[in-house]
């Protein structure tokens, strides 16, 4: 474990290789079964909730039909997720060909919606914890073993590909240290 000011992080997130190979995992991480969908932190719940409208384009009569008649939030205050079809494809996954995209995040980048995605799909497959404070770990599936691969190919550390959520998450300057010590730059706090 690496100490960075206020910012518990398995040293895995920071030495490990990553660059996501949508061609090749499909959007996996969109689409796993196990019942619950993408964790969402409090203060994203409402704005998930009016990013629906410029979703709905992107998706399909399924989703659309669905949303329609239910909030894309499920559970209770502290345990909110995305809500999902089948128990596995987020409600917000539309398909471009066979790869699993988001809805949101398309319109986010058109312009149309300023909520880009929910924070825990930005940082994957770096998970947030909660230990009195932050813990940054690292959820190693075997859907991603084609981004393990890319990012080992290309020499891309996982801080470098997730620097944009890392920096919506932290900021910059808690960026910085962690591309640092990825770097043997900074040792992390005693």
């Amino acid at each position: 474990m690496i100490l960075l000011d206020d910012l518990l992080i398995q040293e895995q997130v920071l030495t490990a290789t990553f660059a996501c190979d949508l061609q090749r995992c499909k959007g996996a991480c969109c689409t796993l079964s196990g019942g619950a969908g993408a964790p969402l932190l409090e203060n994203e719940v409402k704005p998930l909730q009016l990013a629906v409208q410029a979703a709905l384009p992107y998706l399909g009569e399924r989703s659309t039909q669905w949303l329609a008649e239910n909030d894309p939030v499920e559970g209770h205050v502290g345990e909110r997720s995305v809500a999902c079809l089948d128990d596995a494809d987020c409600i917000f996954v539309y398909y471009d060909k066979d790869v699993a995209k988001c809805a949101i995040e398309k319109a986010f980048h058109n312009g149309e919606s300023d909520f880009r995605k929910p924070l825990s799909c930005h940082l994957f497959p770096i998970r947030i914890a909660d230990f009195g404070g932050p813990y940054l770990h690292y959820e190693k599936i075997e859907e991603c073993e084609p981004g393990r691969e890319l990012g080992a190919r290309l020499g891309i550390p996982m801080v470098e590909a997730l620097k944009d959520s890392l920096i919506r998450a932290f900021g910059e300057k808690a960026y910085a240290r962690m591309l640092a010590v990825s770097r043997g730059e900074d040792e992390g706090d005693e």
